[in-house]
């Protein structure tokens, strides 16, 4: 197999000799090699003359939703732009006598994961200036399942937006140009496919070594679980952000972890194993608090349902622990929405929880939803 990266270095490249670059990329920027990108391309001769860094910068490092500055690459002093500071899109400045720019990020295949509004934001920008946008493709980790609802309008934000269902099934090619097509962005778009893919392998079934793509999410595992347990960070308990396993540990001090153990043992989830588990994040929600709570493990990753499990453990924490349980409000930037809202895509989910709906209530609703997007973005496929 190749990634869009190497195909791009093999077959294209030289087209682009006298062109200056800007190369939107982090650590996952690498082959199948584990050779840098940004070294590649200018060993090649190719004139990159800026960076672009998402969330968690250029290097991978920084914390969630922390703001990362600009600054200059140390080793080939070239400027580096954030696009999570100051500046969620590159600015006119930013864009100035770029004849091209190269996106090239390992994404995760999820809605509310934020890389791919740094690419939607830049294909727009790109637009608006009329410079060429290329996207080197890579897996989508999490194969081409597409599962949950399909987010509103009134409820987009930069971990949601345009249309897409929650786990979308799509790789960062793919969905490029959905969104070119589909909005209407008429970015002079170039995909470089990969060669040797299958679009419904899981990163494991690749043959590559796991490409980190960002600090809390240190293994394909972590990944599964994280397509649906990102929704508890629109509640009141600690995802294990700062621990050794972000969402394998759900837990907060005032749960009763035998009690809920119990109860959700009785929904017989398929895929998955628990235990009770104490932990003290060492960072984020929570921070240095002893939790109570679970630890999941993933037993079989094509059984495995993680949106409903997620739902189900919502709904049980809510009925336990009626008195403690409370939905966190937006804590990235100032609105007052609920983050679970964001995240599910409307606050149907939400309100219907609170009437005692559990996944078995509403995987038919959102399935109705998930086959009508697969309608939509099949004409997409590459693969």
């Amino acid at each position: 197999m190749k990634l869009g990266l190497e195909v791009f270095l093999e077959e294209h490249c030289e087209n682009y000799k006298n062109a200056r670059i800007g190369l939107v990329t982090n650590s996952t920027g690498i082959d199948s090699s584990l050779r840098r990108n940004i070294d590649l391309f200018l060993e090649k001769g190719l004139k990159v003359v800026r960076l672009f860094g998402p969330e968690h910068g250029v290097f991978g490092a920084a914390p969630d939703g922390v703001k990362v500055s600009d600054f200059v690459e140390p080793r080939y002093k070239i400027p580096v732009h954030s696009l999570y500071g100051e500046n969620l899109r590159p600015t006119t400045e930013m864009l100035k006598d770029l004849d091209i720019m190269i996106y090239d990020i390992q994404d995760v295949g999820l809605r509310f994961y934020t890389y791919i509004y740094t690419m939607a934001y830049c294909m727009e920008e790109c637009a608006k200036h009329g410079i060429k946008f290329i996207v080197l493709d890579r897996p989508n980790p999490l194969s081409c399942k597409i599962e949950g609802p399909v987010i509103k309008e009134e409820f987009k934000s930069f971990v949601g937006g345009y249309g897409l269902t929650l786990r979308y099934g799509l790789t960062a090619g793919e969905l490029a140009t959905y969104l070119n097509q589909t909005f209407k962005m008429n970015v002079d778009l170039l995909v470089i496919p990969m060669r040797g893919y299958s679009r419904c392998l899981y990163y494991d079934e690749t043959g590559l070594l796991w490409n980190t793509p960002s600090p809390n999410l240190p293994s394909l595992e972590h990944t599964i679980l994280y397509a649906g347990f990102c929704l508890f960070e629109g509640v009141n308990v600690s995802v294990g952000r700062g621990t050794v396993h972000p969402f394998k540990y759900i837990g907060a001090p005032w749960i009763d972890s035998e009690k809920v153990y119990k109860e959700i043992m009785k929904l017989n989830h398929q895929g998955v194993a628990f235990r009770e588990r104490i932990f003290v994040p060492a960072a984020f929600k929570l921070h240095n608090q002893v939790c109570n709570g679970l630890e999941f493990f993933v037993t079989d990753k094509n059984r495995i349902k993680p949106l409903r499990i997620a739902i189900d453990l919502i709904s049980v924490l809510k009925r336990v622990h009626r008195k403690d349980f409370s939905w966190d409000k937006y804590f990235h930037d100032e609105t007052e929405r609920y983050y679970f809202d964001l995240l599910m895509g409307n606050n149907f989910y939400r309100k219907a929880i609170e009437d005692g709906a559990t996944s078995k209530d509403l995987e038919p609703i959102w399935e109705r939803e998930t086959q009508q997007f697969y309608k939509n973005v099949e004409k997409y496929f590459l693969y």
